[in-house]
């Protein structure tokens, strides 16, 4: 899979844009991460150190280190402990939900921790969401994206990357069906847009014409 796109819009409730994106590759794995800080003082300085982070030490590695997803899981889940123990403590009320994603051939593994969701879009156009969100209303994770957009609580988060609570990034391994574009998104566009407006920006590769108080920002990824 390969970064078709990577789309950003800044919320009209916001003064700046707390969204970060990236991506890197090594040894024929490729890296993409997707961050979203919250409001809390200190989050987007916590988003970006977080994404640069793992990109930098995915970069970094020795190609040894990294000859398969594995090795390339477990050294990005120990630099998702080096940030927290070392950026979480300078921003003590800050927090990031985020996404990683590596690919390497018809395997990929998704890393995520709060609300920033990887979809898939068919060969038929169905957009389905293949992570759960970490926040209050889908505490059983039972509860699909449309259900939770609607939910006034959805802004709490039960997991993400912060000084004040436990880490728990979750793992999920999937195949790279042929034909398909996967997204990666904050929840500025899978929660605040229509299903029309998440289609149109899917297409056009922009946010034109899609306002929002969120910050709203989507990766594409395609064969």
């Amino acid at each position: 899979m390969i970064l078709h796109s990577s789309v950003t819009r800044q919320g009209t409730g916001r003064t700046e844009n707390r969204d970060v994106t990236g991506s890197a590759d090594n040894s024929g794995i490729y890296l993409y991460v997707i961050a979203d800080g919250t409001s809390r003082p200190g989050s987007e300085k916590l988003g970006t150190a977080l994404t640069g982070g793992l990109l930098k030490s995915f970069s970094n590695a020795r190609p040894a280190s990294i000859s398969c997803l594995d090795t390339a899981l477990e050294l990005t889940l120990s630099s998702l402990s080096a940030i927290r123990s070392t950026f979480c403590p300078d921003y003590p009320f800050a927090s990031a939900s985020y996404l990683a994603l590596l690919v390497l051939g018809d395997t990929a593994l998704s890393i995520h921790a709060g609300d920033c969701c990887l979809g898939l879009l068919d060969k038929e156009k169905n957009l389905k969401w293949l992570t759960a969100p970490h926040c209050g209303p889908n505490w059983k994770g039972n509860l699909s994206h449309t259900a939770i957009a609607n939910n006034p609580a959805r802004k709490t988060l039960l997991n993400c990357m912060s000084h004040r609570r436990p880490h728990e990034p979750q793992v999920q391994s999937l195949d790279v069906v042929p034909d398909t574009r996967w997204i990666l998104a904050t929840d500025g566009f899978w929660a605040e847009l229509s299903i029309e407006d998440q289609f149109k920006a899917i297409e056009e590769s922009s946010l034109e014409g899609c306002p929002g108080e969120d910050d709203c920002t989507f990766m594409l990824l395609m064969p």
